[in-house]
């Protein structure tokens, strides 16, 4: 039976298995099909009551970077005494959960898919974990605001253009970010700036009284800001999907190569709800950087316009 039918046969003995109030059954049975699918209809919602009605003799494990741990947050906030073990990219995780109050039983970390695929490996030999559940969008922002936007004018502009050490490739290149930022400052919004300290001293030069910068060590201070924005621009990276997940307007920009789990999961589901627009670059070479730029104050003054 190849991938494609596995998704629906899995589904439908879940069903069953709901129908028969053996919900323990059921909940192994979904973690299946989101192994193939991770957003296989309505999956994702039967999953998380199934676990409400079953046992909850399980271990749920929280893979990837902080992008992942958002689409988790809805299950995780509401489900706090669940067993979590986290295998992560992102070495910051555990003050990232204990910021939220969240106790998790035991962390992994890894540096390379190699490394990922050996923990992986070897959280399946325990036939009791399960993947952690996960949700689009958040009802409300899982975070208090940390900091208040000062000198706010006409709309809020956010960008991040880097990317997590694990997946460097993802940041966009710096000469296109400040051709980015010279363009919108003409615009007359408010701009915040999303980084590590590293990242924005390359263009520190921008900062003024107009333009903010979101730089703090903790992770979920900067995550807070995106709240205060009407339109995001950004790399295929966590603060994109926090907007996405706030049902912020925005343009997520990142190499035209094949990616099939960023697509299923991160990309298109937002695009379909048409809150994501995604401009896919080959080397953002002159011509593609005004190309670009173009696509980018169409989109995003039709956006702001309709506000």
């Amino acid at each position: 039976m190849n991938r494609h039918f596995k998704k629906y046969y899995f589904y439908f003995l879940a069903r069953l298995f709901d129908f028969l109030g053996e919900y323990d059954k059921s909940f192994a049975s979904y973690a299946k099909v989101i192994r193939f699918r991770t957003f296989f209809w309505d999956v994702q919602s039967r999953y998380i009551k199934a676990y409400q009605k079953s046992t909850k003799n399980f271990t749920i494990v929280i893979y990837g970077g902080v992008g992942d741990f958002l689409q988790h947050l809805p299950f995780i906030l509401k489900n706090k005494s669940a067993k979590y073990i986290v295998a992560t990219h992102f070495k910051d995780a555990p003050a990232f959960f204990e910021y939220l109050n969240i106790k998790i039983d035991q962390y992994y970390f890894y540096s390379n898919q190699d490394e990922f695929k050996k923990i992986r490996n070897y959280l399946k030999l325990n036939q009791h974990s399960y993947a952690c559940p996960r949700a689009l969008f958040f009802k409300a922002s899982p975070f208090s605001i940390q900091k208040s936007i000062k000198n706010k004018r006409k709309k809020i502009i956010g960008i991040h253009m880097g990317a997590s050490l694990y997946a460097s490739n993802k940041a966009i290149p710096i000469d296109f970010i400040k051709r980015l930022i010279v363009c919108i400052s003409r615009e007359n919004y408010k701009i915040i700036l999303f980084g590590t300290k590293k990242e924005l001293s390359n263009i520190s030069q921008f900062r003024n009284r107009y333009i903010q910068f979101a730089s703090d060590k903790n992770i979920i201070k900067n995550l807070s800001l995106v709240t205060h924005c009407d339109f995001f621009i950004g790399s295929d990276s966590v603060f994109k999907t926090m907007a996405a997940m706030l049902r912020k307007p925005s343009i997520v920009f990142h190499p035209n190569d094949k990616n099939n789990f960023r697509d299923r999961v991160f990309i298109m589901p937002y695009v379909k709800e048409h809150i994501m627009y995604v401009y896919k670059y080959s080397n953002l070479t002159q011509k593609e950087m005004k190309s670009a730029l173009q696509f980018l104050l169409h989109v995003m003054n039709a956006k702001l316009n309709f506000l």
